[in-house]
């Protein structure tokens, strides 16, 4: 009878690794690393060295030890010897890191499943950094496709997110259909998405529900704001300034993009993008599931360049087009521009000289703790050049309400909560929840 291991995403919030098997056909759902991977062990520049593959990983007990899943390459410092692949597929809910970031030490013999526009995103992501995914072959899917594999068949229904090609699945297995949920949200510009996922996932009347439960807690910490709320409010904050306009979001975050490139328009600023974010965005300019803006195109955009040594061959394009912009440019166009600065580029700060009083809009999910290191140093950037902070993000997950909610809709006969560090809340669920241990299997049927 079928089975499901969870070898991540158990007690932590990402790092799912959710294995799923049927008489002889074995698939992951989603191979991701956690938010708090390894915090035990490493912590800013000490980190597993990479160069040994999973030997520190195994080391530590921070990857499942499993014959027939990883490269040789991968294992060559290990004491796992390197055999066949065992596992038929691994499917990927969408792009996120806590969801892909692991693949590159899976066999390349084994395929990767994933929405096309996932695909694209993830070549762009290779391409501008410096994580490495591995030669697999990938597989892409759209809502609307069957996949067989072996003796399962997966449907893939699109879902809102804060990334777009996110994806949950309805599987079919030899008991009965298992749904995973993926990320999701209802507040988002496709809440229909996730409401035709919903339907679907119903229809199937579930033997198993494999949920997400990022914002189930005993209290919620963070502001509840839809993308329409985010776009009211932050140009509320623009359309007042007179000096420039600072915005810190996700760099993969396209709907937030789409947002501020609108904002932008509206108020008769450039949005301005980084080159990882023009590269971004070119990537999915052609792509027939997604309308975004061109950078290199769009009158009301421009590319923020940094003034390096040197440059990667991808950035070339970018450079030496007619939108490429530096510091000094910025410096005397502030009350023009919006300008996405990330967080590790703060620096830049330095040569823009932002006038005080600027507006900076922190689109991003608030600090889960007070003394978090990494805000503490963004507000002392803030403070230091006398910025004027604004908190306005609407979260790529389902309200606790909606997600209890979404179990007493779909009804399966049990629910595995994941992606949360309080499964044992999904109790006040109205069906049998099964709160899972790391690296126990469960039999379903």
């Amino acid at each position: 009878m079928p089975s499901l291991t969870f070898f991540g995403g158990v007690n932590e919030i990402g790092g799912n690794k959710i294995l799923l098997e049927d008489r002889d056909t074995k698939i992951f759902l989603d191979f991701g690393e956690s938010f708090s991977f390894g915090k035990e062990f490493f912590t800013g520049y000490l980190y597993p060295r990479l160069r040994f593959g999973l030997k520190d990983y195994f080391a530590l007990n921070l990857m499942p030890k499993l014959p027939g899943l990883y490269s040789e390459e991968a294992l060559a410092y290990t004491d796992l010897k390197y055999t066949e692949p065992e596992y038929q597929a691994i499917l990927l809910s969408h792009i996120h890191h806590d969801h892909v970031a692991h693949i590159g030490f899976v066999d390349e013999e084994i395929p990767i499943l994933l929405g096309e526009t996932t695909l694209r995103m993830l070549e762009s992501w290779e391409t501008t950094g410096r994580m490495g995914f591995g030669s697999h072959a990938y597989y892409t899917f759209r809502t609307g496709d069957v996949i067989t594999i072996d003796d399962i068949e997966v449907e893939p229904i699109h879902v809102d997110h804060s990334t777009p090609a996110s994806y949950g699945f309805v599987i079919y297995t030899s008991e009965g259909a298992i749904v995973y949920t993926g990320d999701l949200r209802m507040h988002g510009p496709k809440a229909e998405m996730t409401e035709d996922f919903i339907e679907r996932a119903k229809e199937a009347e579930p033997i198993a529900l494999i949920c997400e439960g990022t914002r189930v807690m005993p209290e919620e910490k963070r502001t509840n704001m839809s993308e329409r709320e985010v776009f009211e409010y932050c140009n509320r904050v623009i359309a007042s300034a007179k000096k420039l306009v600072l915005t810190c979001f996700y760099p993969r975050d396209v709907d937030r993009m789409k947002t501020f490139h609108e904002l932008a328009k509206r108020n008769k600023r450039k949005f301005v993008v980084s080159t990882k974010v023009a590269h971004l965005l070119e990537t999915l300019v052609n792509d027939p599931g997604i309308e975004v803006p061109s950078p290199l195109r769009d009158e009301n955009m421009l590319i923020y360049v940094r003034e390096m040594n040197r440059y990667f061959e991808w950035e070339k394009e970018f450079i030496n087009s007619s939108k490429a912009i530096d510091a000094e440019y910025v410096n005397k166009h502030q009350d023009e521009l919006i300008l996405h600065l990330d967080f590790t580029n703060f620096t830049e700060l330095i040569d823009i000289r932002p006038e005080p009083g600027s507006e900076f809009i922190h689109s991003m999910s608030e600090p889960f703790e007070e003394g978090d290191i990494e805000e503490e140093v963004k507000n002392n950037w803030l403070r230091y050049f006398n910025l004027r902070k604004h908190q306005a993000h609407a979260s790529g997950h389902c309200s606790m309400e909606e997600i209890f909610w979404l179990v007493e809709e779909i009804s399966p006969k049990l629910v595995f909560p994941v992606h949360t560090e309080y499964a044992e809340m999904f109790s006040s669920c109205d069906c049998e929840v099964v709160v899972p241990e790391k690296n126990k299997g469960y039999k379903l049927g």
